[in-house]
């Protein structure tokens, strides 16, 4: 678990907290290199700037039979098409 010094809180509480947020991962604050007993823990995570290269290699790749079918899709649409409001009343 990280730690932070009451010193580092108190000269940078905006940088801990967005730390904590961002990794969400509780951080225990310390003072003199111990623990105080008090620690920052995030009740919900933020977004992320980076993906974990575990998270990474969870996400599953489209087939080709999946493209094909987008791309068939996409062909199919007629770019003339005006949009239509769905909330208009219907005549």
């Amino acid at each position: 678990m990280a730690t932070v010094g009451t010193r580092e809180l108190k000269q940078n509480p905006h940088a801990v907290v967005r730390q904590v947020l961002e990794t969400g991962e509780a951080v225990v604050v310390t003072t003199h290199g111990h623990p105080t007993g008090v620690a920052l823990v995030p009740t919900h995570v933020g977004p992320r700037r980076w993906v974990r290269g575990a998270d990474l290699a969870r996400v599953a790749l489209i087939d080709d039979d999946a493209v094909s079918r987008l791309h068939d899709d996409l062909a199919s649409v007629d770019q003339d098409d005006e949009p239509a409001d769905p909330w208009a009343p219907r005549a």
